[in-house]
């Protein structure tokens, strides 16, 4: 398949349709246009957000961020919730060409809200994924994608704790 035909399955795979979930998680070669089509996300979302320096970080920090998604849903469904021995591409490569999606922040302002938005109907279209690819149940399927959500926001709550008692710490007298 061309560049063009994994973005068009991409927006299928947005659309919830099961066919083009199935035939990208038997894909061997998706891998790296899945990769681009999440890099040109993070650009978008840098050019939205007017953000000069982000044009060269944002693809990165998503590519590195959907391998490490994705290996913890990967780790979640095999090893807790009986899913069957999948590849982590097999997975990958439909939700990274679904993320085609967040290519809308790309218009200045509006733009990282809206992909912000697109991000959570990423959510929906992980479930659905996962329930596909690891052949899960529903309930499932949403434990595993919300195992790597549930860790961000700790994570992220624990970084603003640290760096608002240091600033504290520094500034509060």
């Amino acid at each position: 398949m061309k560049f063009g035909d994994y973005i068009k399955k991409g927006i299928e795979i947005a659309q919830l349709k099961r066919d083009a979930v199935q035939m990208l998680a038997e894909d061997k070669e998706g891998l790296g246009p899945a990769l681009g089509i999440v890099a040109i996300g993070g650009a978008c979302f840098a050019i939205g957000a007017l953000s000069l320096l982000g044009i060269i970080l944002m693809p990165i920090v998503r590519v590195v961020g959907i391998f490490i998604v994705i290996a913890i849903m990967h780790f979640v469904a095999t090893s807790f919730m009986g899913g069957r021995a999948a590849s982590m591409t097999s997975l990958l490569v439909p939700i990274g060409c679904a993320s085609v999606i967040t290519w809308i922040g790309i218009i200045p302002f509006i733009g990282p809200v809206l992909a912000f938005l697109a991000g959570l109907w990423l959510l929906v279209v992980a479930v659905i994924s996962v329930e596909h690819v690891y052949q899960v149940d529903r309930t499932k399927a949403i434990i595993v994608v919300a195992v790597p959500v549930v860790l961000a926001i700790i994570l992220w709550f624990i970084v603003f704790l640290v760096a608002g008692l240091s600033a504290l710490a520094l500034f509060g007298r």
